[in-house]
């Protein structure tokens, strides 16, 4: 009993053989297909983070770790974490006790909102400026010799 082998060639490979290949290939000899998808990676690589999105997503796990940490020591209930307590010289109302929970819950989360939404800030402009950098530094090299050809 003997077994063929066979390979089946995708459509897209198909569809790019009837094609010419100047159609196919782009100058720099990558096909529309893979150049399409480079462009799509670099987008998302440099697209802007949303503020609001990344301060609630920092805000919710520091204010859930924070309610979590006070919890666990109230539960526990027989030694106080002198540490955990000195957050109460910094967030207004905190204490380590069942009303602090929710205290520290929302002062956690005020805390990661306002951490999360200034990094997303001071992200999206480094990346702003960089990539504006970039851009005039090709545009001045593509114009180097402008004024030689006049």
């Amino acid at each position: 009993m003997t077994h063929r082998l066979e390979l089946s060639v995708p459509r897209s490979v198909q569809l790019a053989e009837q094609l010419p290949v100047s159609s196919v290939y782009s100058r720099d000899g990558m096909g529309t297909e893979e150049q399409s998808a480079a462009e799509r990676r670099l987008l998302l690589a440099f697209a802007p983070l949303h503020r609001s999105a990344l301060g609630e997503a920092c805000g919710i796990v520091c204010g859930v770790a924070l309610a979590a940490a006070t919890l666990f020591l109230v539960l526990r209930s027989g030694h106080r974490e002198p540490n955990l307590g000195l957050l109460s010289e910094f967030f207004w109302g905190y204490s380590i006790s069942w009303r602090g929970v929710l205290i520290g819950l929302f002062w956690g989360w005020a805390t990661g909102f306002s951490i999360g939404w200034g990094f997303a800030v001071l992200r999206n402009a480094v990346v702003w400026i960089w990539l504006t950098v970039i851009r005039s530094r090709a545009e001045m090299d593509e114009y180097s010799d402008f004024l030689d050809h006049l």
